[in-house]
């Protein structure tokens, strides 16, 4: 970068340079300074003084402006570091507790992730570029797979991740397919997943399943007290 500021200081030169030069030389000839003969030096050696300042000073703000970015730079990388910590130390029951729809993909894969774990299935989680559409594939006690796709979304789901799905489940080796939301599905979504058999879980649906969770996981979390008889 320190050539890159000289060569810039140097352009700065020039053109103020060029710029004294010719209004020295103006003033010059079309004034009584032109019978001071040796005015004319001046003209020139001041013009090309002037100039190499004005570069220096270029460089030098140049410089310092990289070097106020560097300082500040640390700061919002920390700050960066510090978010992504906390984002990666969510608890499944912080997941729990916040609003599904506020959650990022990633965290509400980790929340259906722990959800399908706890009705007793076997999850795996995909995700990741080429998942064909399949964030996870549950196992059963039957034995069979089913690819899941997750979609925090605000939009409806259209029926091109439905028919993505339907691949990704023949990639994976998977017997059923379903796509949970927590918005909705469009008509040819809809129907797209009906004659492929793909089981549709809207934003409603979700809700309710969620609520059913969260009472089951309170009620094993909260132990009944005996009272001991002295």
């Amino acid at each position: 970068m320190g050539r890159t500021y000289r060569s810039e200081g140097k352009q700065v030169a020039y053109f103020f340079r060029g710029l004294f030069i010719l209004s020295g030389l103006s003033i010059f000839f079309y004034t009584d300074l032109k019978q001071i003969w040796w005015s004319f030096f001046v003209i020139l050696f001041v013009s090309v003084l002037v100039s190499e300042v004005l570069g220096s000073l270029w460089v030098r703000k140049r410089r310092q402006s990289k070097q106020t970015r560097k300082r500040q730079s640390p700061n919002t990388t920390t700050k960066s570091m510090k978010t992504n910590v906390s984002h990666k130390q969510n608890t499944v029951q912080d997941l729990m507790e916040a609003d599904v729809r506020a959650l990022s993909g990633n965290d509400f894969e980790k929340l259906m992730e722990q959800y399908y774990r706890d009705q007793g299935y076997q999850v795996e989680r995909i995700g990741g570029s080429g998942d064909h559409e399949v964030d996870l594939i549950l196992k059963g006690k039957e034995g069979y797979k089913i690819a899941v796709q997750c979609k925090r979304w605000k939009q409806d789901v259209g029926n091109d991740i439905v028919l993505r799905l339907k691949a990704g489940k023949q990639v994976h080796g998977c017997y059923d397919a379903w796509i949970v939301t927590t918005s909705n599905f469009t008509k040819a979504a809809r129907e797209a997943a009906e004659r492929l058999n793909i089981k549709l879980i809207n934003g409603l649906i979700l809700d309710d399943m969620l609520k059913k969770w969260k009472r089951e996981k309170a009620g094993k979390a909260s132990p009944v007290l005996k009272t001991s008889k002295r």
